[in-house]
């Protein structure tokens, strides 16, 4: 089975699972740290679509996890990027920090697939609105081959990192809150490749139960790839994510 394959069929039973599976009744959108069960339908401004689920599930010990899936197609239909998530939720005794979650990541895209082991912390501050989540992550995998040789590059394993620093800004008691937030990555061997993503988004219930939430994001990514025979800057434009999530 494809990775993309593969994606597609995650992608379609965590969508219909969170029906009988989702335990969970607190539907904080806001809070990166928690396991739930969501489908979410996105589109931006140059006609992507974006569809994600997650399936959430608890254990006796009291740790929560989710399974995620998310595929992009682009404005003809054609395949973008993919990605499969684990990741697990553990509880910390902490007013600071009571969570701390830890993730493992496949992603593909038309430039590389790569592995990633991360995680990801809650940090509380003196004030009940504002939040912060810091998130690091180690990478490993390969450029694609085609890719790889516009470039000269023959060997296209590649090891990396990558970091981010999320504010979250709750604006009122319904839940309504803005997030902004920088992500820095790199991925490098014979073909190096670093990016930094600035992400600025919107959201707020639409249902008075908190289970359906708009999204608005507006994303900005710039970066370089670099081989010993070209260089080329990245810079991608300001695209904007119009996204409509639900809560099983």
């Amino acid at each position: 089975m494809t990775f993309k394959k593969l994606i597609g069929t995650a992608l379609a039973m965590s969508m219909v699972a969170p029906l009988a599976m989702a335990e969970e009744e607190d539907f904080d959108a806001s809070d990166m740290t928690r396991a739930s069960s969501t489908a979410i339908v996105g589109f931006n401004n140059s006609g992507d679509v974006k569809l994600t689920g997650s399936l959430s599930y608890g254990f006796d010990n009291g740790q929560t996890a989710m399974t995620l899936a998310e595929s992009t197609m682009d404005n003809e239909g054609n395949y973008k990027d993919a990605r499969l998530q684990y990741f697990h939720v553990f509880n910390i005794d902490s007013a600071t920090t009571p969570r701390i979650a830890a993730s493992v990541d496949m992603i593909n895209n038309e430039m590389f697939t790569s592995a990633a082991v991360g995680a990801i912390a809650m940090i509380r501050t003196s004030s009940d609105s504002l939040t912060f989540f810091a998130r690091g992550a180690v990478l490993g995998g390969a450029f694609d081959e085609n890719f790889a040789n516009e470039y000269g590059v023959d060997d296209t394993s590649a090891v990396g990192g990558s970091a981010a620093l999320y504010a979250v800004w709750k604006t009122g008691e319904d839940g309504t809150f803005i997030a902004a937030y920088p992500e820095l990555t790199y991925l490098g061997g014979d073909l190096e490749l670093s990016t930094v993503k600035t992400t600025l988004m919107v959201s707020t219930p639409l249902s008075a139960d908190g289970k359906r939430w708009g999204q608005v994001k507006f994303e900005n990514t710039t970066g370089t790839i670099e081989s010993d025979s070209r260089k080329t800057e990245m810079a991608g434009g300001t695209s904007v994510w119009f996204n409509y999530k639900v809560f099983f």
